[in-house]
């Protein structure tokens, strides 16, 4: 069971360090400066979450090992840690999301500002039967 714990503390450990990236990440897609540093900041956080992920994946292992099942009721220390990771997990799950949503703000609008610049370069044209021609085509003239 000390592994368990020790488990469970080095997660909690790593929490606030993930809290940090996240916040540090919004702070940069809200403020639209250092977009730069934006790549090192998810570089970092991928590799925080994929730490995260082996941890828990051995607090399965351990808590099958000893038969036991979170929230870990009958350990109260343990009930306890969990019940401070898990709730802690959906703050950062929240935060994530909301950077998710601002990612996909930025997309959308880095998006509508191509088709906006692609519709300049490339003006729409019609037949002379009046339907919209897809290529642009030069014209010369020809004398006759």
């Amino acid at each position: 069971m000390l592994e368990l714990d020790e488990i469970l503390n080095k997660i909690s450990a790593m929490l606030p360090t993930i809290a940090e990236v996240l916040q540090n990440e919004q702070q940069l897609l809200i403020n639209h400066s250092l977009t730069n540093q934006l790549n090192d900041i998810i570089n970092n956080k991928n590799q925080l979450l994929i730490q995260l992920k082996l941890l828990d994946d051995q607090r399965v292992a351990i808590s099958k090992q000893y038969n036991l099942k979170s929230p870990y009721s009958d350990n109260p220390k343990l009930a306890s840690q969990w019940q401070s990771i898990t709730a802690t997990t959906k703050l950062l799950a929240k935060i994530n999301r909301d950077n998710g949503l601002l990612i996909q703000q930025r997309i959308d609008k880095t998006q509508q500002a191509i088709n906006y610049l692609r519709n300049i370069n490339n003006p729409v044209t019609y037949t002379n039967n009046g339907y919209q021609q897809t290529e642009i085509v030069a014209a010369n003239r020809v004398k006759v």
